[in-house]
């Protein structure tokens, strides 16, 4: 659990002048675990749809409206080919944040399972 690191500004604490609110804002308090994995999913969220936009791109090229992007079904072989070698050249862009940010989730829904801060 070396690689994680609970971002004390993005739990959004009161003041440290008020003890109660602050106890429940807490790095390792069930509020602030939630918060820390909601923002982790939400930029994983933001980079899987970044990495499907692009390989939709290159499957079936820029100029397409984004419901004829959508339409899958319709694809015809060399449309799933291209998707498919951008997803592979497109995994040293995406794929160690993505991995990263899946290990912190985890690790964070292990800490908040404990009931630490419940």
């Amino acid at each position: 659990m070396t690689d994680l690191v609970l971002d004390a500004q993005d739990a959004a604490c009161p003041p440290t002048g008020m003890p109660a609110l602050a106890a429940a804002c807490h790095p390792l308090s069930r509020q602030a675990l939630d918060l820390q994995i909601a923002l982790r999913r939400s930029r994983l969220g933001e980079l899987e749809a970044q990495m499907i936009a692009a390989c939709e791109t290159a499957a079936i090229g820029a100029h397409v409206p984004c419901v004829a992007r959508a339409d899958r079904d319709h694809w015809d072989r060399a449309a799933w080919h291209r998707y498919l070698a951008a997803a592979m050249r497109l995994e040293a862009t995406y794929g160690t944040r993505m991995r990263h940010l899946r290990r912190q989730i985890a690790q964070l829904e292990r800490l908040a399972a404990l009931g630490l801060g419940a």
